[in-house]
């Protein structure tokens, strides 16, 4: 399995994904935001990541790949797996029908692993803030990556500490220390 997500301009990323024999090349633009849109999708299929009643077994969110449009569904299956499907709609026009483009089965933790290294990739090339300067002002999903990145070391939730639960002035915090110890590992 491999997934590769790279800058290649002001607001556009080639991406790669094989799974077994199946393979297919994306060139996605900033009119989408692809790669928030992908880690918070991967996010919503683990209860480690989002909160029980958010949790889903399928997920679904479009690239605009100009002038095409890439649909992603996953869905979760049995054993830790997740199937991946892609259909692109050639001339963007997602009310007509569109092509399976891809379509495999795969470990979601492997999966996950592979984003995340792509991730860090991401920001040892560019930066949190080069990565907005070159996504077109798109922020880098970094409360994301700590979230996956945290999932693959410990299997578990993001440690937060919430004061006031369940009353109007509920506060959530996290640990900055945390989060930079996390982030200086790729360093």
């Amino acid at each position: 399995m491999k997934f590769s997500y790279k800058l290649s301009g002001i607001g556009w990323a080639d991406v790669h994904l094989q799974i077994e024999d199946s393979e297919i090349y994306i060139n996605t633009s900033y009119l989408s935001e692809p790669l928030i849109d992908l880690v918070r999708s991967i996010e919503y299929l683990l209860p480690e990541c989002t909160p029980m009643d958010e949790v889903k077994d399928v997920v679904q969110f479009e690239w605009n790949s100009e002038p095409a449009i890439h649909r992603w569904r996953f869905e979760k299956t049995k054993n830790g797996k997740v199937q991946i499907e892609i259909v692109v709609y050639v001339d963007g026009l997602t009310s007509t029908p569109g092509k399976l483009e891809f379509k495999e089965e795969c470990e979601i933790d492997l999966f996950i692993k592979e984003v995340i290294f792509s991730l860090e990739g991401i920001l040892k090339q560019h930066g949190i803030v080069g990565y907005r300067k070159q996504w077109y002002a798109g922020d880098f999903p970094i409360s994301s990556y700590l979230q996956l990145r945290n999932y693959l070391l410990h299997k578990s939730n993001f440690t937060i500490n919430i004061k006031n639960q369940d009353e109007w002035n509920e506060c959530i915090e996290s640990n900055l220390s945390n989060e930079l110890e996390i982030i200086k590992t790729i360093l």
